[in-house]
C-alpha cells in the first residue's frame, strides 16, 4: 500500500480511539456533553470515517478503474489539511469559536475552510479517477500482437476460450482480467508464456472474425534483426541494472533483495498477483501511482550494492 493512503488510515484509527474515550468522558460527566458534541461528532466523522474511507479509495478505485489518480500531489495535501482542519476547529470550537465574537471566532471559520477545501481535493481525486474518457474508436477489423489483452477480451468475449485453449488460465480470474491484461499486449503475453504469437494471432482472428489469413504484426515483431536486438530491458542477467521495462519476475529471480522495494512500495500482496512475473517496472508503477523514477532508484540502489560486495 502507498505511503498516503496507509497514513490515512492510520490516522482513522487514532481518532476514532479518541473519539471512543471523548465518548466515554462525556458519559461519565454528562454537563460536558452540550459543549464537546461537536467536538465528539466531528472527531468520529471527518476524523474516523472521512480518513478511512479516503484510505482505502484513494488505495483500491486506481486498481478497480485502471487509472491513475488524476492529481498524485493532491493525496498529500487533501491529509495534511484535513488534520490541520478538523484539529484547529475542534480546538477552537473547545475555546468558544463557535459562539463567541472575537479572533477566536474567525479563527474556528478558517480552519472549517481548510477543512472543506481538504475535502474538495478528495472529491476532485476520488470521482475523476472513476471517470472513463469516452472513446469511440473504429471497431477492430483485426487482432494485431500489440492490441492489449484486456482490450481484446472487452471487445471480443469470443475470445476467451482461445486464450484458456492456448495456456493462459490466469485470465480465468476476474482480477486479472481487471488489471495486468489491461497492461500486456498479447505479443509480450505470449512471450511469457512460449507461445508462438503470429500462430496464435491467425487463431484468434479466426475464432473472431472467421479469418484465417496471417494478421499485421507490429514493426517490433516482423522488422529485421537490428530492429529485434533493440529490445531492451525485458529480461535481465546478473550485473545488469534494472530498467523501466525489466520484468518484475525476471528481476526478482535474478536479484532477490530487490523484493524488498516491492514489499515496501506496493505491500506483499503484490507477490501473490500473477500478472508480476511478466509486468514491467514501469506498469506496476503505475498501476500503484508511484512514479517508475522512485522505483527503479531504490532497486537499482540494492543491485549497485550487490555488485560492489
Amino acid at each position: 500500500m502507498e505511503n498516503y493512503p496507509k497514513r490515512f488510515i492510520q490516522a482513522g484509527l487514532i481518532y476514532i480511539t479518541v473519539g471512543v474515550l471523548l465518548g466515554v468522558v462525556m458519559s461519565i460527566e454528562p454537563t460536558l456533553g452540550a459543549r464537546m458534541r461537536f467536538v465528539h461528532i466531528h472527531i468520529n466523522l471527518l476524523g474516523f470515517m472521512v480518513m478511512m474511507i479516503a484510505g482505502v479509495a484513494y488505495h483500491v478505485l486506481p486498481r478497480f478503474s485502471a487509472r491513475t489518480i488524476p492529481w498524485p500531489n493532491g493525496v498529500k495535501y487533501h491529509f495534511y489539511l484535513q488534520n490541520i482542519g478538523l484539529i484547529g476547529m475542534v480546538t477552537t470550537h473547545a475555546a468558544g469559536g463557535n459562539w463567541r465574537e472575537g479572533a477566536v471566532h474567525w479563527l474556528f471559520v478558517l480552519f472549517a475552510l481548510i477543512t472543506a477545501l481538504a475535502i474538495l481535493f478528495m472529491f476532485y481525486n476520488l470521482f475523476f479517477v472513476l471517470m472513463v474518457p469516452k472513446e469511440e474508436p473504429e471497431p477492430a477489423t483485426q487482432i494485431t500482437a500489440d492490441m492489449k489483452v484486456g482490450t481484446v477480451l472487452d471487445e471480443f468475449p469470443q475470445s476467451m476460450a482461445v486464450f484458456l485453449e492456448t495456456g493462459f488460465e490466469s485470465l480465468a480470474n476476474p482480477t486479472a482480467r481487471k488489471t495486468f491484461a489491461k497492461y500486456v499486449s498479447i505479443e509480450k503475453a505470449c512471450e511469457k508464456h512460449d507461445v508462438d504469437v503470429a500462430e496464435f494471432l491467425i487463431k484468434l482472428n479466426a475464432a473472431v472474425f472467421g479469418s484465417s489469413t496471417s494478421p499485421t504484426m507490429p514493426e517490433s515483431s516482423t522488422g529485421s534483426e537490428e530492429a529485434e536486438n533493440k529490445k531492451p530491458g525485458k529480461e535481465i542477467v546478473q550485473g545488469e541494472s534494472c530498467q523501466a521495462d525489466t520484468m518484475v519476475g525476471s528481476l526478482i529471480k535474478v536479484y532477490p533483495a530487490t523484493r524488498s522495494v516491492f514489499e515496501k512500495h506496493y505491500g506483499e500482496g503484490c507477490f501473490s498477483c500473477p500478472g508480476q512475473t511478466f509486468e514491467s517496472i514501469e506498469e506496476t508503477a503505475h498501476m500503484h501511482n508511484i512514479d517508475p523514477k522512485i522505483i527503479l532508484g531504490d532497486i537499482n540502489a540494492i543491485i549497485a550494492d550487490e555488485l560492489e560486495k
